[in-house]
């Protein structure tokens, strides 16, 4: 193969590959309506936007789409959903005060449910050996009481 064309095939594997890396980012950015309206509440009904019906979660999936087609990214769509409709428009509670103990305690939870299960599982795990040391040592304690008693006894 000539320098020169190696060196075009090169460049042009270097453009798809930065191409086929770029897609996702890109991807990412564009918002739809089902990846926003399971994250986000009807005000008036309290549920999630996807399964409510309500004439209220109609306009709000209006606002939603009207977002999406001035080519706003997910979350300044959410951005613009909380000042249009209040903070608990948002169906995921904020990472920040009080609502962070809605991120916190099921991690927590999980955690102490872990360690609660690894607790047992050595204490299961364990149990058969402490069984079997007490059975020998009954077993060898008993053994040489039978061996005194036989030694006493006139055979």
């Amino acid at each position: 193969m000539r320098p020169h064309l190696r060196a075009l095939t090169a460049a042009l594997a270097s453009f798809a590959l930065i191409a086929v890396a770029a897609a996702p980012i890109a991807a990412a950015e564009q918002a739809s309506l089902p990846d926003i309206e399971d994250e986000v509440m009807c005000p008036i009904c309290g549920t999630i936007l996807e399964a409510s019906n309500s004439p209220q979660a109609e306009r709000e999936r209006e606002f939603i789409r009207a977002q999406i087609a001035q080519g706003k990214s997910k979350e300044e769509i959410q951005d613009a959903l909380v000042v249009e409709y209040g903070p608990d428009v948002l169906a995921v509670p904020d990472s920040k005060g009080f609502d962070l103990v809605a991120w916190v305690v099921p991690i927590l939870g999980f955690l102490v449910a872990v360690g609660l299960l690894g607790v047992a599982l050595w204490r299961i795990k364990r149990k058969p050996a402490d069984e079997a040391e007490t059975v020998n040592r009954v077993g060898k304690e008993e053994n040489e009481r039978i061996d005194r008693e036989i030694g006493n006894s006139d055979l």
